[in-house]
């Protein structure tokens, strides 16, 4: 769970050394089939240009973690991502649902189970989970 939280801690603060750092050289990211960019990412490179682009596309998004269910090699996180609104000081969220997948401290695979409350509440269905309450 803590090499999950590093994660996430280094993506706020837009440390890329870091989150290559705590990826398997081989590392696969699969985004969900509705966001802008779905599909599959592999090889540190191919996650390099993801993360970048996040960056870019949501300025000052924030990760932020309400669960972990702890599951061994994997890791699921429920959260939320916020970000700022273009136009004032005013800041937008939804919840996200990622899997990671973690094997001698690195994460080899990351996926996004759903984002948004609908596709989130299917991957936690999917995955045998509840919401907390």
């Amino acid at each position: 769970m803590e090499i999950v939280r590093r994660v996430l801690d280094a993506w706020n603060r837009q440390d890329l050394d870091e989150l290559l750092g705590l990826s398997d050289p081989e590392v696969e990211y699969v985004n969900s089939p509705t966001a802008v960019e779905p599909g599959t990412r592999r090889g540190l490179d191919e996650i390099a240009v993801v993360w970048r682009t996040q960056w870019e596309i949501l300025l000052d998004g924030r990760l932020e973690i309400d669960q972990i269910y702890d599951r061994g090699e994997e890791i699921i996180v429920l959260g939320r991502l916020s970000r700022r609104m273009p136009e004032g000081d005013a800041r937008i969220e939804d919840q996200y649902l990622i899997s990671w997948t973690i094997r001698d401290g690195k994460v080899v695979r990351s996926a996004v189970l759903g984002f948004g409350r609908t596709e989130v509440a299917k991957g936690l269905e999917a995955a045998g989970l509840r919401e907390p309450t």
